[in-house]
């Protein structure tokens, strides 16, 4: 494989999970869920101005990486 393929699908990986984690995480959660993450310690919701950053830089990472891709 090539330096820019591998590059590519490594950074689609990175982007995703980022996205995922930031949705995972949403301040804009369920009431049923907010209720769970009280009893849970381990448990956190972010705030709105770090949720939509880290949504954002995550979809630009993957498009980067969906570029690299396409490009080789």
């Amino acid at each position: 494989m090539k330096k820019g393929l591998i590059s590519g699908i490594l950074l689609v990986a990175i982007g995703t999970f980022v996205v995922y984690w930031s949705v995972d995480h949403s301040p804009y959660a369920p009431l049923g869920e907010q209720v769970k993450d009280v009893f849970d310690s381990n448990s956190y919701r972010m705030s709105e101005f770090w949720y939509y950053t880290s949504l954002v830089v995550g979809t630009i990472i993957a498009l980067l990486g969906l570029r690299n891709i396409l490009r080789k």
